[in-house]
């Protein structure tokens, strides 16, 4: 090969690895506002970036009761003074454990706000539609009802 043909391979080498290098959807991306909106609206659609949703859990109370009661005296009167000779207590302890498990769910607001976006879209076409269905309704009812009048007036004798 001549020293020409080398020239020109490395300047179809050059120029194909410009255009290679210019042709990265990320950063066509990244440049420009409009796509960028419509690719984030995307992943925020289908919930790929949820990351700052967050579970917050607490629970559990102890309540304890304590009571003490007389079960059994008894008593002794000796002349006008009175002996206690038996007795006997109980104590009785509750335990009562309240299971309050508060589970908070901080949900990601911009996938929200899109998922409003897209809903008030399709309720804005579901009403186009049946707009147009109600038009349309009407006209064909007019139709049938000309033409009814139609063969009527043709075929009355």
């Amino acid at each position: 090969m001549k020293r020409n043909d080398y020239i020109a391979v490395l300047i179809v080498l050059i120029i194909t690895a410009i255009i290679a290098s210019s042709c990265n959807p990320v950063k066509q991306i990244l440049r420009d506002q409009a796509k960028f909106d419509l690719i984030k609206e995307e992943v925020i659609r289908k919930g790929l970036c949820a990351n700052d949703t967050t579970i917050i859990t607490a629970s559990d109370t102890l309540i304890q009761y304590d009571t003490t009661i007389q079960k059994e005296t008894e008593i002794t009167r000796i002349n006008d003074t009175v002996f206690v000779t038996k007795w006997q207590t109980r104590d009785i302890v509750k335990k009562t454990t309240i299971r309050d498990t508060i589970k908070s769910v901080v949900v990601d607001n911009a996938r929200i706000n899109v998922l409003q976006a897209d809903l008030s879209k399709a309720n804005a076409k579901a009403d186009e539609y049946k707009q147009k269905a109600e038009n349309r309704l009407s006209w064909l009812v007019l139709i049938i009802a000309a033409i009814g009048l139609y063969v009527f007036f043709k075929i009355k004798p």
